[in-house]
């Protein structure tokens, strides 16, 4: 199948006012002690040290700085005897690289008279090309709808891949977070293995079984933005009345919103002014609401290699506990079949960090949706947010595995 050609401009934005990340360094630190974490924790909140691995006990923060504020970060790390490591000596060389990657893709796909395939990063507008295509060429599985717009106006489009009525359904949404674009990619892969693959392995089974939602762009402003200004936002777009711009839609949802009174727009986690102040968030929610056929709830994310369940905001465990590990160990198996990769599985409070009004949290315990997970796929290292696109087909393959085991395992109702 084909996708609508977009122009190369539109694709990597235009270079006059692209951020620059230039300089940019990521320092990583020693593995933390609790001790450690605390000494941490005042940077949390100042917005010239971006967090990419927040600090937790058992591993090594991983932060960003500025070639001004790095030299104040190193000093500070090594003040507090945290042992700073350099991890990316220039963001701005990993940013033009991937730039230079997607330019020399999409050169070779006009050479070759063909449209961008889903090995690649694709723009907002593209997805959307690629939602329209899917839906004509099979009109009888798939069924497409808005199920709302984002602050700046655009679509949040929902495809929905079903072959009859009556059936349960899951989930997916990605780029909750802007900058994390290794995750519509996978979701892409899911839709086509559903439609245009359904004679490959279990997949008509799959679709027999279940109903199957897709929001590949959750955040839309956002990711938008990472194309055409700034690689490395996170927030929506949306006017805060504070001096920085944008919240975080996945602090944004009605459960224990802002337990951990943060206030400052210019934090990565800004909560926004109130529960569900985004559209984006909003609309999800009230999709989710209006549709209890939804017993199983997936959003992806970047970066870490973690399969999270209930509870964000408490390392107490969640009621259903036994199950949402239970199914989270199986498609940990399946995803370590494939590559040989192994993710972290556990509550995102225990295994990861403190997280409050998280839509994972919100769908389990506001829409009584039984198994709910955020599933953080690859990234670092040396790459950080910016993924070379031969790593897609590689997660790909393994996410798949993993996306069918939680279809496999969808609850037959709601409590």
């Amino acid at each position: 199948m084909k996708l609508a050609a977009c122009l190369l401009l539109a694709l990597l934005g235009t270079a006059l006012g692209y951020k620059s990340y230039s300089g940019y360094q990521v320092l990583k630190t020693k593995v933390l002690t609790n001790e450690d974490v605390n000494k941490l924790t005042p940077f949390l909140e100042r917005p010239e040290f971006d967090f990419w691995i927040t600090p937790r006990v058992g591993r090594s923060a991983e932060i960003m700085a500025s070639r001004e504020n790095v030299v104040i970060l190193r000093n500070n790390l090594k003040r507090l005897n945290l042992e700073p490591q350099l991890l990316i000596e220039d963001v701005g060389v990993t940013i033009e690289k991937e730039r230079a990657e997607i330019a020399q893709i999409r050169a070779q796909e006009k050479r070759e008279g063909r449209a961008p395939n889903l090995d690649t990063f694709l723009t907002f507008e593209e997805i959307l090309a690629y939602i329209d295509e899917v839906s004509a060429a099979f009109p009888d599985i798939v069924t497409v709808s808005d199920i709302g717009t984002s602050t700046e106006g655009r679509p949040l489009r929902l495809i929905k891949l079903s072959n009859g009525p009556g059936k349960n359904a899951i989930w997916f949404d990605s780029v909750l977070h802007a900058r994390e674009w290794i995750g519509p990619p996978t979701a892409l892969f899911a839709i086509n293995e559903l439609t245009e693959n359904l004679a490959n392995g279990n997949n008509q089974a799959l679709l027999d079984a279940n109903d199957w939602y897709f929001l590949l762009v959750a955040n839309p402003d956002g990711y938008a933005y990472t194309w055409s200004d700034d690689r490395l936002w996170r927030k929506t777009r949306s006017q805060t009345g504070g001096l920085c711009t944008g919240t975080d839609p996945n602090r944004n949802f009605d459960q224990f919103w802002n337990e951990d009174q943060n206030s400052n727009t210019c934090s990565a986690t800004y909560p926004g002014a109130n529960a569900f102040s985004e559209p984006e968030a909003k609309a999800i929610a009230d999709f989710l609401l209006a549709n209890p056929s939804i017993t199983a709830y997936v959003s992806i994310h970047s970066y870490g290699q973690y399969i999270l369940y209930p509870w964000g905001h408490t390392t107490e465990l969640p009621p259903t506990v036994a199950e949402l590990d239970r199914v989270a160990q199986e498609a940990n198996a399946a995803i370590e079949s494939v590559n040989g990769n192994s993710y972290t599985v556990g509550t995102a409070a225990n295994v990861l960090y403190f997280a409050y009004g998280t839509s994972h949290d919100w769908a389990y315990a506001k829409a009584n949706v039984p198994i709910s997970y955020t599933i953080e796929l690859p990234g670092g290292g040396s790459a950080g947010f910016n993924p070379p696109a031969s790593l897609i087909a590689p997660t790909n393959a393994e996410c798949w595995q993993a996306y069918q085991v939680f279809a496999a395992n969808l609850p037959a109702s709601r409590p």
